[in-house]
């Protein structure tokens, strides 16, 4: 497939992203004030880079920016009408409003439950169910210490809430699965090497921490959606004398949660450990707040401000002094409102940078977060901005809408390979994306999609500007134009040459890439 292109998607691949583009950095302007919880990140981090001698780069220009936000925020590219809009804007708080108007919107909370759905459920994310119920919960405005208790406790009795217990249900059977799980996803700790002896790397980590967390599940048992507490069940482990030990239920900063006696003669009360353990981790609020805000981080910047994000402890501090703790101050004292979190992240300084770095020198190391870093799209976010670019320019934002969008990426999720950060795409993943049916359908020109409407355009620069815009949301730079011009001017075919045009951009670097 596309043979004679072939040529044409080698030098794409190789766009900007990688090399550098000719496109300027945006001129100043005016910035619309942000809140003050962005504020505090800007003037932290601008005494970081002073104090560290850093110079941060330039401001990414508005259409990377725009490009960056959506993909961040709706899990796709923007379509050519949203690109051009916000180009037209001139109101030097066009970016705050962009913002304000994304994270307030049916997108935010149809993707982002995405996102929540993979920091808490790791390698088990993607349960209809569950992110259907995360949908809700953002929908609903709840904060994200509610949405810990449900998936801890429920109630899980109404079709609603019934979800939530998908946590729980997919490890209850498996007690080490269960304990390691909960504390990395909720409180940014791998307790995992603990199990058998003190952490050999950590101080922090002990036997007691590791069988004293475990002590909160000890008792939870069930599956299949009935989540139960047995009336007894201990943690136990061997002491450094040999002998058996209860663990008592402590708390990864080391607090021990006391259990109600019994009466003389009577029964302990009514007592359910997973009660106790939420009680305790929102009363600390620490290890809580700040494992989130630094997942958050990480999802919006590449890079956690601890790093990696399960490993939070007294030998890796926050990269910058004070940003996480202030962030997560905020974020406890205000009920934990996960749009007030995002909001602040993405109206900060470090997220507007540029990923190209024009000061000269060697490039800045990460933990300074001075320059955007390059980020592979998730296959997720590639999937949907392909169907969006390659589509008719047209977007429904309904639940139905959003869910057929998902339904024709579906198609091309299970030959994406998993990211990470220094992602490169697979022979089978690209020749997936050069070869499949899947992709081919959504590039054929036929109906009103991109493909039939360049095929209708009259004049190839005209075409070839129309495309890039479509696709990568930003005008085409005056080499890419004289260049894939000039390519256009010697095809036969105009139809097969538009899909061939689109089909070169979409499998691009700069495409599958945020930056």
């Amino acid at each position: 497939m596309r043979s004679s292109s072939l040529r044409l998607w080698a030098s794409l691949a190789a766009v900007w992203v990688l090399v550098g583009s000719a496109l300027a950095p945006a001129a100043d302007r005016p910035a619309a004030p942000p809140p003050r919880a962005a504020l505090d990140i800007d003037a932290l981090l601008e005494r970081h880079w002073r104090e560290a001698g850093v110079r941060p780069a330039a401001e990414a220009d508005d259409a990377t920016l725009f490009r960056r936000l959506m993909l961040d925020l709706t899990g796709r590219v923007p379509t050519a009408g949203e690109a051009a809009g916000f180009a037209a804007d001139r109101s030097p708080k066009k970016y705050e409003a962009a913002v304000r108007r994304l994270v307030a919107g049916p997108e935010f909370e149809w993707h982002f439950a995405t996102v929540l759905d993979e920091i808490i459920q790791g390698r088990y994310a993607g349960a209809e169910a569950f992110v259907g119920y995360l949908r809700d919960a953002l929908r609903d405005r709840k904060g994200w210490d509610v949405i810990f208790r449900e998936v801890m406790l429920g109630p899980w009795d109404t079709p609603a809430r019934k979800p939530a217990v998908g946590f729980l249900d997919r490890r209850a059977r498996n007690l080490d699965v269960l304990t390691v799980d909960t504390a990395r996803a909720f409180f940014g700790v791998d307790v995992s090497c603990a199990r058998c002896h003190d952490h050999p790397l950590v101080d922090d980590w002990k036997r007691d921490h590791y069988y004293g967390m475990a002590a909160f599940f000890a008792r939870t048992t069930g599956g299949k959606g009935s989540i139960t507490e047995k009336p007894d069940g201990e943690a136990k482990f061997a002491g450094k004398d040999g002998k058996e030990r209860v663990a008592p239920l402590m708390f990864i900063s080391g607090r021990v949660a006391e259990q109600p006696k019994a009466a003389a003669g009577g029964k302990p009360p009514p007592f359910n450990r997973r009660e106790a353990l939420v009680r305790v981790a929102l009363e600390e609020k620490t290890f809580f707040a700040r494992a989130f805000v630094n997942r958050v981080w990480e999802y919006f910047h590449g890079r956690g401000l601890v790093s990696p994000v399960d490993q939070m402890h007294s030998a890796n501090a926050a990269s910058v002094p004070g940003l996480l703790d202030a962030l997560a101050d905020d974020f406890a004292s205000h009920d934990y409102d996960v749009r007030r979190l995002v909001t602040a992240v993405v109206l900060g300084r470090s997220y507007r940078l540029d990923s190209r770095w024009a000061g000269g020198g060697e490039l800045p190391a990460a933990r300074y977060f001075a320059v955007a870093r390059l980020r592979p799209l998730s296959p997720r976010q590639f999937a949907r901005s392909v169907v969006v670019a390659a589509g008719d320019g047209t977007f429904d934002t309904t639940p139905a809408g959003l869910a057929a969008l998902d339904k024709r990426a579906a198609e091309l999720l299970p030959a994406l390979d998993p990211r990470a950060a220094d992602f490169q795409s697979s022979t089978r993943e690209a020749l997936f994306v050069s070869n499949a049916e899947p992709v081919r359908k959504l590039i054929a020109a036929e109906g009103n999609n991109l493909a039939e409407r360049l095929a209708g355009v009259k004049g190839d620069s005209a075409l070839v500007k129309r495309a890039v815009a479509a696709v990568y949301s930003r005008p085409a730079t005056d080499s890419e134009a004289a260049d894939l011009t000039a390519w256009l001017r010697k095809q036969p075919d105009r139809r097969a040459a538009a899909e061939d045009l689109v089909w070169a951009l979409v499998a691009s670097a700069e495409f599958q890439f945020n930056h």
